[in-house]
């Protein structure tokens, strides 16, 4: 197996510049480079990682904890953070937990012994970790961690997206407006609840608490919340669901009883998942910035990764509406 030092030997430098040339902690001139990179081919020389880390320098690796990779937004804001990442010579090790408290902590205890130099943690079970597991790696949270935990945080403005969505069923004309809300216990969701109570409230709307379902952010859960809100006495004639995996299951619990979007029920969603444009018909929805998200989020972890000691920081990143064909107008109701 080659060592660093052949690779040195071969192209005719220190194992110094070598060592700067593989982990870019410092310029070296454009030959000096091509010709370590050509040694690095030449000897197919793999830099072992792990030792290095254990020699107190950078392992080059950041760990991601997410809740679930089949979810179209997670898969894509995956792409971006790893895009990033690489481009800032980081590998990533993606953790899914799958919802399981006991997987996420199994995978916190892997990623210390790996030592990785960083961790992003995009996942709702962050916040019944125990705070110890955590370890002292640098950290981001992307979703609602615990904030006594002390790290950097990045988040999605979900009250102002909660109350935008509803403004614009409000704008549309509709006043009688349901919402099918995520898991109660998770923050994103009480963020929405409570955007959609201050539209409604500011526009003097009524809100029957009939109107308001909570299920899981999948399709089955926005089947099962919009079968609750549908057996309601009193009916709605429009819906903001809080994700857009909820708004396809929703969608078709709709058609089963006959009604159609938006002729007969109006519908805007959260996310904007690759697919929301080419829904049936394709979907309103609130778009969250993965391509921002993922680039403050690795910047804040490089920050704290060179600052270990600074302050937290606290960032929201305000969504933008998606105007499609999933709301109609409604015609105020003459008098």
């Amino acid at each position: 197996m080659s060592t660093i030092r052949d690779v040195a030997k071969l192209a005719g430098v220190s194992t110094t510049t070598v060592s700067h040339v593989l982990n870019k902690t410092r310029f070296v001139s454009e030959g000096g480079k091509a010709k370590v990179e050509a040694a690095v081919i030449e000897l197919n020389y793999v830099p072992n990682t792990i030792a290095r880390s254990l020699k107190g320098g950078s392992s080059r690796v950041l760990g991601m904890l997410i809740t679930d990779a089949n979810n179209p937004f997670y898969a894509d804001l995956i792409q971006w953070v790893d895009q990033v990442a690489y481009r800032y010579g980081y590998n990533l090790i993606l953790c899914n937990t799958q919802g399981s408290i006991e997987r996420a902590k199994d995978y916190m205890v892997m990623l210390n012994q790996r030592r990785v130099d960083g961790m992003l943690m995009m996942s709702s079970d962050a916040r019944q970790l125990p705070v110890s597991s955590y370890g002292t790696m640098p950290m981001v949270m992307m979703d609602s961690g615990p904030e006594q935990a002390g790290y950097d945080r990045i988040l999605d403005d979900s009250e102002q997206g909660g109350y935008m969505a509803t403004k614009h069923l409000l704008a549309s004309g509709h006043r009688s407006i349901g919402l099918l809300a995520g898991p109660l216990d998770k923050s994103n969701s009480q963020n929405r609840i409570a955007g959609y109570r201050r539209a409604m409230a500011e526009a003097y709307a009524e809100v029957d608490e009939r109107w308001i379902q909570s299920g899981e952010f999948t399709y089955e859960g926005g089947a099962e919340a919009m079968s609750k809100l549908l057996d309601q006495p009193s009916s709605v004639t429009a819906i903001f669901a809080s994700n857009d995996l909820m708004v396809m299951g929703a969608i078709r619990v709709a058609g089963k009883q006959g009604l159609t979007i938006p002729h007969d029920l109006s519908i805007i969603g959260y996310d904007d998942i690759p697919g929301a444009k080419y829904f049936n018909p394709p979907l309103t929805t609130m778009s969250q910035p993965l391509e921002q998200l993922a680039e403050q989020a690795i910047a804040m972890l490089l920050a704290r990764i060179e600052t270990p000691e600074r302050e937290g920081q606290r960032t929201l990143l305000p969504p933008t509406l998606v105007i499609r064909d999933s709301v109609a107008v409604r015609k105020p109701v003459e008098k």
